[in-house]
């Protein structure tokens, strides 16, 4: 008898929340090699959330993370991932890594299930966390 293998369908809401990072941090999410983003600030949104490459770009964290500062995107969003949960640091769920600073009193956004977008797409970013219309993506 033939077995079969459920596979989980991930729903995403029309509208989610997105934040914009400075290159290559949002670059390193996409590549699921940050999974802590690291804030001065704690929210309490916990769900899908965008990242979006700003136009702003860190030539040394490029050089350090083997990024080209030149040809990396800029103002795309790169991934979907899920806010799992945002901690206070410290925290055995956010172990400090070279990705972020993990400052005792700053906040850690733990995401998980990061989804690469097969094609960037081209959009100005804001400050803070804002609305995204997934409809404007055309997935």
């Amino acid at each position: 008898m033939k077995q079969s293998i459920l596979i989980p369908v991930i729903k995403i809401p029309a509208i989610i929340k997105a934040l914009t990072l400075i290159q290559p941090w949002a670059s390193l999410v996409r590549d699921k090699i940050k999974l802590i983003e690291t804030r001065s600030w704690a929210t309490h949104y916990i769900g899908f959330i965008a990242i979006h490459a700003g136009n702003k770009v860190n030539q040394d964290a490029c050089d350090k993370f083997g990024y080209d500062s030149k040809n990396i995107e800029r103002e795309t969003i790169l991934c979907i991932a899920y806010l799992q949960q945002c901690v206070k640091f410290p925290n055995p769920l956010a172990k400090p890594d070279i990705y972020g600073d993990f400052t005792p009193g700053r906040f850690g956004w733990i995401l998980t299930n990061i989804i690469p977008l097969s094609k960037p797409i081209y959009m100005k970013g804001k400050q803070g966390l804002w609305n995204l219309d997934m409809n404007l993506l055309q997935l």
